[in-house]
């Protein structure tokens, strides 16, 4: 890779017989570079810096005369020692890591691909959460009256959608249901169950949120506003569909 850059890997072997000058050199050299495997770069360098820190690792980002770009550069007792990287390195350059490709170049280093989609939506997604009530048991007649139950807010929510549903569909009127946080409604435009229906989906008047962000531990009741007429309607469960809120 350059005039002088020995390779980073794989350690010099100490063959049996070796006169100890050579074998200290080796020695040196090996714990050379398991210095520049261990250490971190303090950063790239297009030029050799005037006054390096001692035992400093730089990585050349262009080429200082003979060494060229991406070579490791090591610094200790007024040498310079070069080096070069192996394929697959992952070494913490400055605030940042990066991978030395086969393509002989550092590349910031991407744990994994991003999330592109979650449960299948794709783009900006947010995670729902549902929090589910039961507002009475499943057979009794519903009646008109507030706080028919009461809860507290698990976590901070931005409420994105409510829906209501029954067991015994009301005939004769239509179910209208209310939703508050510490008293006051969220709903501009009530929750309703069709008469004849068992859902609120199906509703001809959706319920409109007027105030889509509920507090941590906040308070919240239900209100029937409104029962069937002929029948009253039975087994009616409130859902709460939004996100945690940071």
């Amino acid at each position: 890779m350059a005039a002088t850059a020995k390779p980073l890997l794989p350690l010099d072997p100490l063959p049996v017989g070796t006169p100890p000058a050579q074998f200290y050199t080796t020695l040196n050299l090996n714990y050379l570079r398991d210095e520049v495997l261990a250490k971190p770069a303090l950063s790239f360098e297009a030029t050799q810096p005037g006054s390096p820190v001692e035992g400093g690792l730089y990585v050349l980002s262009a080429a200082w005369g003979d060494e060229v770009e991406g070579t490791l550069a090591y610094y200790s007792s007024g040498t310079w020692y070069y080096f070069t990287p192996v394929v697959g390195l992952l070494k913490r350059i400055d605030a940042d890591y990066y991978v030395w490709e086969s393509t002989e170049e550092w590349v910031a280093f991407n744990p994994g691909a991003p999330v592109t989609s979650v449960n299948g939506a794709i783009g900006d997604v947010t995670v729902l959460q549902p929090i589910g009530v039961a507002v009475s048991d499943e057979s009794t007649a519903l009646t008109t009256g507030t706080g028919k139950a009461t809860f507290r807010m698990p976590f901070a929510m931005t409420v994105t959608a409510v829906r209501a549903s029954v067991v015994t569909a009301p005939t004769g009127a239509n179910l209208v249901v209310d939703i508050n946080e510490g008293g006051v409604s969220i709903l501009s435009t009530k929750l309703s169950i069709d008469a004849g229906e068992k859902t609120s989906t199906t509703a001809a008047t959706p319920a409109v949120i007027s105030d889509a962000s509920l507090a941590d531990d906040a308070e919240i009741t239900i209100d029937i506003d409104q029962i069937g007429s002929t029948i009253a309607g039975a087994g009616l469960k409130v859902w709460l569909i939004g996100y945690k809120t940071p």
